[in-house]
């Protein structure tokens, strides 16, 4: 009986939902496969510890931190609208500061806004934990990305990022 418990566990799907990110399932192709069998939903953004620092040419050195659901942390921010703007997440068992020293290259080069997303509490765990956890990182720089637009007042926004290889394999900066 406890085989077909295990075997009933690892077959059915389960879901979990976040306010103005949106659902995400441990289905295929994010578990239950032989790549990635074990079933992991990814945690909540407050478990995670999603933070945005924004770095500009006007503060290349230190952060501004920016909170999505605070509107005046972006308006009170170095944030130029006439700027690209740039997100750089770190990857799997990384952290921020060694994000944040890359940035700075980057301000001898162009003139920016660099959006540093930290979620190294989310990132320091399992893999397949954290393979799941960078699913809700993906949907809140979605989501800031929304909030810039609507409280800027911005139609168009020049946007790259680049994700630590958990989150883009293919993509490396």
């Amino acid at each position: 009986i406890l085989g077909l418990w295990t075997v009933t566990l690892l077959l059915l799907g389960k879901e979990v939902c976040y306010v103005d990110l949106g659902c995400f399932v441990d289905d295929d192709p994010w578990g239950g496969t032989l790549i990635r069998p074990l079933k992991v939903l990814p945690w909540s953004p407050e478990t995670i510890n999603i933070h945005f620092l924004l770095y500009t040419n006007e503060n290349p050195n230190y952060f501004q931190m920016l909170q999505p659901s605070e509107p005046s942390t972006i308006e009170y921010s170095n944030f130029k609208t006439d700027r690209k703007t740039r997100f750089v997440i770190h990857g799997y068992i990384d952290k921020e500061k060694t994000v944040g020293r890359q940035t700075c290259n980057m301000f001898q080069v162009e003139q920016l806004n660099c959006i540093c997303g930290d979620w190294k509490e989310g990132s320091q765990t399992t893999y397949t934990q954290a393979a799941n956890n960078i699913r809700v990182m993906g949907a809140e720089v979605a989501n800031t990305i929304k909030v810039l637009s609507v409280s800027r007042k911005l139609l168009s926004v020049p946007y790259s990022y680049c994700l630590g290889a958990l989150g883009n394999p293919d993509l490396y900066c």
